[in-house]
């Protein structure tokens, strides 16, 4: 039996090997999203914005110990755009509550209503119970813009 000479096959494989080494990574593709938020009743307290991945018991009750992220902005005006750079591209879902007294919660009524502004991505706000994420959720795959307006009851 002919042996095939290790010059010969080593080549190949330690130039592959180099250039795997030397070349950049591969990452994932990067995505953003801004959401534009209107219809708020006052600019008291703040807005608390959350960027969801995936359903969690929570959603849509927005908290940094499980949403995605979590941006909290004062209402200065009565259109608030809000940033989520480089987010990875994949189905998403946007929880947003005017925190009118700024305690951190939603606070809710005698009825269990809430009594200060939610939005939601991909929902018809006006229906009722609790929102889920996969009727919330949207794909994001690139820069989309998301616009949210809030309802109170």
């Amino acid at each position: 039996m002919n042996e095939i000479h290790p010059r010969i096959w080593m080549r190949p494989l330690l130039i592959g090997i180099a250039a795997s080494l030397i070349s950049p990574p591969v990452l994932a593709e990067q995505s953003s999203v801004t959401v534009t938020l209107s219809g708020l009743r006052s600019q008291k307290g703040n807005v608390i914005v959350c960027l969801w991945r995936q359903q969690d018991k929570d959603f849509p009750m927005c908290s940094n110990e499980v949403s995605f992220q979590q941006v909290t902005v004062e209402p200065t005006v009565s259109v608030i755009r809000v940033g989520f750079p480089n987010v990875p591209s994949g189905e998403y879902a946007i929880s947003a509550f005017h925190d009118e007294n700024d305690n951190g919660k939603i606070d809710r009524s005698f009825m269990g209503q809430p009594k200060e502004g939610i939005a939601f991505s991909s929902l018809n706000q006006k229906r009722r119970g609790r929102p889920s994420f996969d009727k919330s959720k949207f794909t994001l795959n690139g820069a989309k813009t998301i616009f949210l307006s809030f309802t109170y009851f």
